[in-house]
């Protein structure tokens, strides 16, 4: 099976129900797929089953794959944050993940203040630095966004709660989808946004678990102050 034609029939599906393009309560049929796509159905079907296993579809005998409301959906799985950060409800879920994060990442910053490894604190150091360079010296939006992903990735790992640091899967993506956006003035807090940053690392550093947790909350309210605006 070819894994490029997997991955196109995949995403291609996946955007339109997000999008709703696919309306909720269709029926999709694989050998429509098939040829509209011009691939296998071993392809179709291994696409389908992808998507089901997200909640976005769901087959059963007799009726066939059927597309699933959004109350079905996995929100919290990558793909389905990256679809909906492509579409019309990129605001709505950025405010429903920032919301999230309000309360994940105080929790986060208080434990990796006391659990993390030496050597991923100054990776969060660095990471900040790598924000700071691409803020003031490249302008450069993405690797801006990468370094931020790389920091929550470290401080959700760094809790030492394995529960926690599978969400920086989640986060990654959430960031990853707003680092698409080229909207104007979408991004005007990024250099609060360096600053926390950076005093977050050096909370962590010090074993600050209050000073760590009220920068973490700090950060997160500046950015959904950013969306709540909008």
């Amino acid at each position: 099976m070819g894994s490029g034609l997997y991955a196109h029939v995949f995403e291609v599906l996946g955007q339109e129900i997000i999008n709703g393009d696919l309306p909720v309560g269709s029926i999709i049929f694989a050998e429509q797929i098939s040829e509209r796509f011009g691939v296998s159905r071993s392809v179709v079907r291994e696409s389908l089953r992808s998507l089901a296993s997200m909640g976005l579809l769901e087959s059963r005998p007799q009726v066939g794959t059927r597309v699933q409301p959004r109350d079905h959906w996995d929100l919290l799985n990558p793909h389905v944050v990256h679809w909906r950060g492509q579409g019309h409800d990129y605001m709505v879920q950025m405010r429903e993940l920032l919301e999230l994060r309000l309360g994940l990442e105080q929790v986060a910053a208080r434990l990796a203040s006391q659990r993390i490894a030496p050597e991923n604190v100054q990776a969060m150091i660095d990471a900040a630095a790598r924000m700071d360079a691409a803020y003031h010296e490249t302008h450069d939006l993405r690797a801006f966004f990468d370094a931020d992903a790389q920091f929550h990735r470290i401080l959700l790992e760094g809790t030492g709660n394995p529960v926690i640091a599978q969400l920086s899967d989640t986060i990654g993506a959430t960031l990853h989808a707003r680092a698409m956006d080229t909207r104007p003035g979408m991004h005007d807090l990024t250099l609060a946004s360096v600053h926390h940053h950076r005093k977050l690392a050096e909370a962590i550093a010090a074993g600050d678990a209050e000073a760590a947790a009220a920068e973490a909350r700090a950060l997160v309210e500046d950015t959904l102050a950013e969306f709540s605006d909008r």
